[in-house]
This record gives structure tokens, sequence and C-alpha cells, in this order.
């Protein structure tokens, strides 16, 4: 996430982002202009601020806004591709993004760093049509008024499609109405507005489409999910899984009534431990023993974490 500039002591949280690649993130323009403290401006700025990631306390690296990555001005009209000045931590995958947008009525979950929890908090919320200041925005709002709201402080926080698994625009806008009860509407920006950009996310492959080449499989954190989904050791809820997991790990995974997204804080928390990854495997093969769909996870998960899983760790 973005942070102010400031003293040695503290930096402010400005908003939130998308990683999108080891070297790229997406977030707000607006939240560029306020990691910086200046105006609104139509070209993008120079400076450089820090960003950290909430999973891996203590990580922080420089970013700057890429060369092209600065969209002020209709469609997009709020957006920055920020270019990273360091490698993400070990264990934090790029998002899985969407090439299109979320249908009308899309349940969709938002991480964002309100003023009274910058350490981070979920928010859930639905798509209802296009609009707001921008034609191509999207208006969500907030899901039967359970739980957090969408609210300042979710700027650029990417806006996750629960149904596709991925990452579908960032949060831009909230309606701050005056009354007692605060409302739940907010605005996003899609991310396929990046389309004929060289940021603009791309296709999924089809279904039984060739390999491009010979080269190693990449494999992210969503793709360990799905493979995991395939095997007897996931159930709905994971709690065979978290029972069998070191209580150090177990007890800080986020619990989560979506199964798919339930196995992906799974994943993402094992991954933020040392042993973790070997613990996860471990797990598997305890409740699975020695099947076909193990032996898939095995191999994925020494993809997504080699350093970590050498051999038959």
């Amino acid at each position: 996430m973005p942070r102010q500039l400031g003293g040695p002591s503290r930096t402010a949280v400005a908003g939130a982002a998308v990683l999108l690649t080891d070297h790229l993130a997406v977030t707000c323009a607006h939240v560029v202009e306020s990691a910086l403290r200046c105006g609104r401006l139509d070209d993008a700025p120079e400076g450089a601020f820090p960003v950290d990631f909430p999973a891996h306390p203590g990580h922080r690296v420089t970013a700057r806004v890429a060369p092209g990555g600065w969209f002020r001005h209709p469609p997009a009209a709020d957006l920055a591709v920020l270019a990273l000045d360091g490698p993400p931590p070990p264990g934090a995958s790029p998002a899985p993004v969407a090439d299109g947008t979320a249908g009308d009525g899309a349940a969709v979950l938002v991480y964002g760093h309100p003023a009274a929890v910058p350490d981070g908090v979920w928010a859930r919320a639905r798509t209802v049509a296009v609009g707001g200041a921008h034609p191509g925005w999207m208006q969500l709002d907030g899901d039967d008024g359970r739980g957090a709201r969408v609210e300042r402080g979710f700027s650029g926080a990417g806006v996750f499609d629960e149904a596709r698994g991925r990452v579908v625009g960032v949060v831009a806008s909230v309606l701050n109405a005056v009354g007692p009860a605060p409302t739940r509407v907010a605005w996003m920006i899609p991310l396929a507005l990046l389309a004929g950009t060289p940021f603009a996310p791309a296709p999924p492959p089809a279904a039984g489409a060739p390999a491009a080449s010979a080269a190693p499989v990449s494999v992210d954190a969503w793709d360990l999910v799905d493979v995991l989904m395939a095997t007897g050791a996931a159930t709905a809820d994971a709690r065979g899984l978290l029972s069998v997991l070191p209580a150090g790990i177990s007890g800080t995974v986020p619990r989560d009534d979506v199964p798919r997204l339930q196995l992906f804080h799974l994943v993402r928390r094992c991954g933020d431990f040392a042993e973790g990854p070997a613990a996860l495997l471990r797990a598997v093969r305890q409740l699975e023993g020695d099947s076909v769909t193990a032996r898939d996870f095995a191999r994925a998960a020494r993809a997504l974490w080699p350093d970590r899983l050498d051999g038959d760790a």
C-alpha cells in the first residue's frame, strides 16, 4: 500500500494498490498525489514514495509512476501504474486480474485501510451498473449493510470478483452523504479500461490451449488454490487442513464463508512463513495420501515456492 512521505519515525497510509507483476502495481492517481503531497496533476509526477505489503510487515520498497502509466484523463480518469524499485517479499504473488469487467450484481470483496483500521479491513459490496463521475466507472453498493463499508482509505484497493476469482477494478471514490447513517455507495475503475495500453490485463489462456513454449510453468497462489480444490483434503471450510497445520500458522489464517477464498487465505498465509509451504504439503499428504491429485498439488507447490520445496521436501 502506498504511504505518504513523512518523517523518519512514521508515515501515513495514502491508499492501497494491486500488485500486477513483480515490478508493477496499479492504484489511483489521486493516491499517488496524496503520497507525494501534491495537488491534482495532468502529467505524471516524478517523485518516489514508499510502498509496503500488509501481509509482510517490515518489507518496504519505493515506487514511482511507470513510464506511460499516468491516466488522469477519461476513460480511466484516475489510474496510475507504479514501477517498484525492488522486488515484493517472497510469497507475495501478483493478483489474478480479469481482462473484462464484472457484471451487474456481482459479489465483490475489497481490502482497504480506513483511518480507524490502518492495518486493513475487508468490506463486501455488489456491483450495480456503470456510471458516476465518469461513464466508464462502475457503482458499488454495500452488501446488505453488514460488516465494514467501503469508505475513505479504500482508494486504489483491488475489487475482487468472488465468482470469477479475479480482480476486476480498483476503488476510486466513495459517496460521503450528510446524515445520521453513512452511505455504502462507492465507485470503482474497471481495469478493463487499460485496454490498448502496455498494462492491459491479459486474457486467461483458452481451455486446452497448447503451451507457448517449454519454459517453466509460472504458478501463482490462485493456481495453487485451484489444484488444492481438486484434492480430497480441501473441504469447504478447510477445517481438515487447518487442524493438521501447525497452530502458529493455522491460528493466523483469516476465515471466510467462500470456499475458494478460504483456501486462498490458507495458501497465502502458509507462504508468509518460512516453514509454511512444507507444512501445507505435509498436511495435504496426511489427509490425501499418495494420490494423483496430491502429486499434482506437490508439483504446483514446488513451482510456486521453488526456494522452499526442493526435491521431496
